[in-house]
C-alpha cells in the first residue's frame, strides 16, 4: 500500500522531502496542487480535473516502496507571484499545477498531462 503524506506551504514540503529520501529504497513522488477551501475543492480547476486520476493512478500501478507527498502551493495570488519559492527552487521549477515530480529525477508530468491515465501509469512504473 502507499503511504501518504502532506505538507502546506514550500517550508514544510522541503522539510518532509529531505526526511522521506533519507530512506535510499523509498520512491518519493511529490504531487503539487492548488491549495483547497472547506469544501475540498482547489481554486485551480485543473487540479480538481486530475485528482479522481491521480488516485487512482496511484493505487493501480505504484508499488509499495512509493510515497506521495502531496503538497498545498498555497493560494491563488501566492501561486501566481513570480517570485515564489515553488517558482524558484531549483529542485522543483513548478510552472504550473498539477504537477506530479518524481524526486531527485528529471521524471515528471505537469498540467494536463496529469489527467492522462496512460501517462500517469508510465511515471509510476518507471524504473530509474
Amino acid at each position: 500500500m502507499v503511504r501518504t503524506e502532506f505538507a502546506k506551504g514550500y517550508d514544510i514540503f522541503r522539510k518532509i522531502a529531505d526526511k522521506l529520501t533519507e530512506d535510499e529504497n523509498v520512491k518519493l513522488f511529490v504531487y503539487f496542487i492548488g491549495e483547497k477551501d472547506d469544501q475540498g475543492q482547489s481554486w485551480c480547476p485543473d487540479c480538481n480535473a486530475a485528482e479522481g486520476t491521480v488516485a487512482k493512478a496511484v493505487q493501480e500501478y505504484a508499488d509499495e516502496n512509493t510515497i506521495l507527498l502531496t503538497v498545498d502551493v498555497g493560494d491563488r495570488p501566492f501561486w501566481k507571484d513570480k517570485e515564489n519559492p515553488f517558482r524558484k527552487d531549483s529542485d522543483v521549477r513548478l510552472m504550473v499545477i498539477p504537477t506530479i515530480v518524481r524526486w531527485k529525477s528529471t521524471l515528471r508530468l505537469d498540467g494536463d498531462q496529469c489527467k492522462q491515465a496512460e501517462l500517469l501509469e508510465m511515471l509510476f512504473k518507471e524504473e530509474m
